[in-house]
């Protein structure tokens, strides 16, 4: 008897084995059409690809920055807007830590990084490295495979104290 449950036992190992390898590894779990849309946005975005960025606003689309108190309507607007503030940016990346949606509602946690002439900041000759904690919030609509809304909340004194480390301030000489 024991023999036939270990016989039965290896036959059935063997064709679940069989099924297996028919069908490969699992395959990696597809993105939600929300994240992907808001991750396109976000690698065009800082890209500074202001064709697609232009394809995927439109007239009413809203971009805050609620820290900076900035607040912009409208692809031509928002566009004018980016181009300005990146006019001294040599580069631009938004590295992910967090992202979830629900609905059309894409929140996405991470770190900006800035390297940017320092003309900006009134540091000429010198590159500027920042990197500034924040959220950023997008409403997609994937069905027109636009963004309706962005919204930033940046933490902007870190950036300052950041700042701060490129002032060289000389200590008066003890008498």
């Amino acid at each position: 008897m024991l023999k036939f449950l270990f016989a039965i036992t290896l036959s059935l190992l063997i064709a679940a084995g069989a099924v297996a390898e028919e069908q490969g590894p699992p395959e990696e779990p597809t993105q939600a059409p929300e994240l992907e849309l808001a991750n396109r946005y976000i690698n065009a975005l800082t890209e500074r690809n202001f064709r697609t960025l232009r394809r995927m606003l439109h007239r009413e689309t809203k971009f805050k920055d609620e820290m900076a108190g900035k607040d912009v309507t409208g692809t031509r607007d928002i566009l004018m807007f980016l181009k300005r503030v990146h006019t001294y940016t040599e580069s631009y990346a938004f590295v992910i830590d967090h992202q979830f949606f629900k609905g059309s509602e894409v929140v996405m946690i991470g770190s900006y990084y800035y390297q940017a002439r320092g003309d900006l900041f009134g540091m000429p000759g010198k590159l500027i490295t920042l990197t500034i904690p924040g959220v950023t919030m997008l409403d997609v609509d994937v069905d027109e495979q636009r963004i309706d809304e962005h919204v930033d909340i940046l933490d902007y004194a870190t950036m300052k104290a950041q700042l701060k480390l490129y002032h060289y301030e000389p200590i008066d000489p003890v008498d």
